[in-house]
């Protein structure tokens, strides 16, 4: 081979090489870009909190009937004083009765 050739060769390969470079920094710098950082940080939080609830969604139905009578007792403890007061005001109501009934 000539010595032409050689460096038109070796100009075109170095030119090659270098859209290759070109290439690899835009999308280093596309990867790194915050923006771009934020966005699939989001994308991957997003996604784990989809399939948590999914989880949380499917062990709630599986066990509906326990939740349901926690949520009950939860509820009866909660309100135990007005259930409380209200018996004794019932208690009470049928003390006061008048005589004869």
């Amino acid at each position: 081979m000539t010595d032409r050739k050689s460096v038109i060769l070796s100009d075109a390969e170095r030119r090659n090489l270098r859209r290759k470079l070109r290439g690899t920094v835009e999308v280093a710098q596309d990867i790194l870009h915050p923006r771009n950082q934020i966005r699939r940080f989001l994308h991957r939080k997003k996604t784990q909190a989809v399939k948590v609830s999914e989880d949380a969604a499917q062990l709630a139905r599986k066990n509906a009937p326990l939740i349901g009578a926690v949520g009950l007792g939860a509820i009866l403890f909660a309100a135990r004083r007005p259930i409380s007061n209200w018996l004794s005001k019932l208690r009470k109501s049928k003390n006061n009765l008048p005589e004869g009934n």
